[in-house]
């Protein structure tokens, strides 16, 4: 059940191909995972962006208390993420 205060990060990724992910985290629960290296949806060999100051980024943003779209990133490819704080 969501608390009506509680604030969330979505992670929206529409690949070339069709695929459509769609994730909904609190944000408490983004910082824990963040700080212990959990959050790990950007890492790997094809990182698009550097995963440290994108997660760098995003803490700011919630430590400002920011809300809307705070990440839009599209690939060569057609890939798109966007990351939006509720």
């Amino acid at each position: 059940m969501r608390i009506s205060e509680e604030r969330l990060l979505r992670v929206r990724v529409l690949s070339h191909t069709g695929d459509k992910i769609h994730i909904k985290l609190p944000i408490e629960f983004v910082k824990k995972m963040i700080k212990n290296n959990t959050f790990d949806f950007f890492y790997g060999a094809e990182d698009m962006v550097d995963s440290k100051k994108l997660l760098d980024v995003l803490i700011r943003a919630f430590d400002y208390d920011l809300s809307g779209e705070v990440a839009h990133m599209e690939r060569k490819n057609g890939d798109i993420i966007k990351m939006i704080i509720d």
